[in-house]
């Protein structure tokens, strides 16, 4: 039997919550009843199938104070037949990846029916939140209670309420389990702004050109100087103190202003979050209230790109000169070791879990890193020539020294690209399995539009017992 999406149920009381929306304070009755309504109503009906319930019934809102934060989650059959909605790519019995499907879920790896850990927690809350995304307006006009917050058909209801302000945020729970495992796996190991809005049709674009923007900036507020120091004043000496005293301060402060700080700080609100609910004594569910008052003043995720620019800004201070300071290597290395850390603890314990993106690629910054490298050739090549033991060579042809300098940076180079070219940036059985997925993917396309094409004329009535029929 076909397993349709009008045959869930929606009425589980118990659930495992997966994110977590909050209303701002006074919000109307009937508008809350009204998101629940829609949040929970079938999905023939324009809800999105999901269960819903408050953190807090009346009783214990009334006495902790937190009257608006709601809980989302969904049943197991509900999330399987999201994954084929969204076309969530998974790992077949053959090592093949494919797109799920609900029919063929048995011939998926790690499926069992009853095993509950085949989607991972991340993928089970990006399904939830591509469903919250997709709930359309439909006959409203307007959002119920807020005749100004006007509403149109087909347009998203979520992204309206958070423009209007009757929800404040949206965020996914971290893994407690998990990040129990996580930590004690830390301690056995060696301990931006959004950019001015521009009319982009897609957020790739927005991205790349925010990217190219800030990469011009950074590039030359910090390596600016250097170049001047190098190439102006030619004082290597000077080059290597100022090129060392930059790297280590900065890997210095990231480390501190980025996790170290803000990590005390929240340790010092869970201390404060701790101390109140013991003094009330209110029989509420503490570890599930605990941690999403927690996570709910927890600052949020912007995105990978400071990561990035860090690691871009580093790999600068590592290349570009390294013929003048080779230390900085050692110094990169280092601070790598730590930098998995803090990041682990950055995005564990600083900021709300961000819901997971679908990406191909690392996007623009592949592209930046590779000029960043053909720069590194260059400066080097010159700082090389320009060295005295060089210079010793060619005491009178100064010539013949630049030509064999920019002979020796061109075959470089050459090389280089070489290289690049001939290491596939896809290894061969990716390659294969990509492949086969598109090939599996336009069967599909077909044999589906084949077997519309077939109940069509099935439905259609033969024009001869038409005219028998008269």
């Amino acid at each position: 039997m076909k397993v349709t999406l009008s045959t869930l149920d929606t009425s589980e009381s118990s659930f495992t919550p997966l994110v977590v929306i909050e209303l701002a304070q006074g919000v109307k009755e009937e508008t809350k009843e009204w998101l629940k309504s829609r949040i929970i109503a079938k999905k023939r009906d324009g809800g999105a199938q999901l269960l819903f319930r408050p953190l807090l019934n009346k009783c214990e809102a009334e006495t902790l104070g937190h009257q608006n934060l709601y809980l989302v989650g969904a049943s197991r059959l509900r999330l399987l037949l999201g994954a084929e909605a969204v076309g969530l790519v998974k790992e077949c019995s053959d090592g093949a990846m494919r797109a799920f499907t609900y029919g063929t879920r048995h011939s998926f790896r790690g499926f069992h029916d009853n095993n509950d850990d085949f989607l991972t927690m991340a993928e089970c809350q990006f399904i939830i939140k591509h469903e919250l995304e997709n709930l359309r307006a439909r006959d409203e006009n307007m959002i119920p209670g807020y005749p100004q917050a006007k509403l149109y058909p087909g347009k998203s209801l979520l992204r309206r309420l958070l423009t209007s302000g009757v929800v404040t945020q949206l965020f996914p729970l971290h893994d407690s389990e998990a990040l129990k495992k996580l930590e004690d796996a830390w301690y056995t190991r060696f301990p931006l702004k959004y950019q001015p809005i521009e009319n982009h049709r897609l957020e790739s674009a927005y991205q790349n050109h925010l990217i190219l923007k800030v990469l011009v900036f950074n590039f030359l507020n910090c390596f600016a100087s250097l170049f001047y120091i190098a190439f102006v004043l030619k004082d290597m000496k000077l080059l290597r103190q100022s090129l060392a005293t930059l790297l280590i301060t900065s890997q210095v402060l990231n480390q501190i202003a980025e996790s170290l700080v803000p990590y005390w700080l929240q340790r010092k609100h869970g201390v404060r979050v701790k101390r109140r609910l013991q003094a009330l004594k209110a029989d509420v569910d503490a570890s599930l209230y605990e941690q999403v008052i927690l996570e709910k003043e927890m600052g949020t995720y912007l995105g990978t790109f400071d990561d990035y620019l860090e690691l871009f800004l580093q790999f600068g201070y590592v290349s570009l000169f390294s013929c003048v300071y080779p230390l900085a290597a050692a110094f990169a290395v280092l601070n790598n070791f730590t930098e998995i850390n803090s990041d682990a603890l950055k995005m564990c314990r600083v900021f709300k879990r961000p819901f997971s993106e679908p990406s191909s690629s690392i996007g623009v910054w592949q592209l930046a890193f590779e000029t960043m490298s053909v720069i590194s050739v260059v400066t080097n090549c010159a700082l090389i020539g320009m060295s005295p033991q060089v210079n010793a060579i060619f005491p009178e042809s100064k010539t013949d020294l630049v030509l064999i300098v920019v002979a020796v940076e061109h075959a470089l180079l050459a090389l280089k690209f070489i290289l690049a070219f001939a290491i596939p940036d896809k290894p061969r059985h990716i390659q294969m399995k990509l492949a086969r997925l598109e090939f599996e993917s336009l069967e599909a396309l077909k044999q589906q539009q084949m077997r519309l094409v077939a109940e069509s004329l099935k439905e259609e009535p033969r024009e001869g017992e038409q005219e028998k029929a008269v």
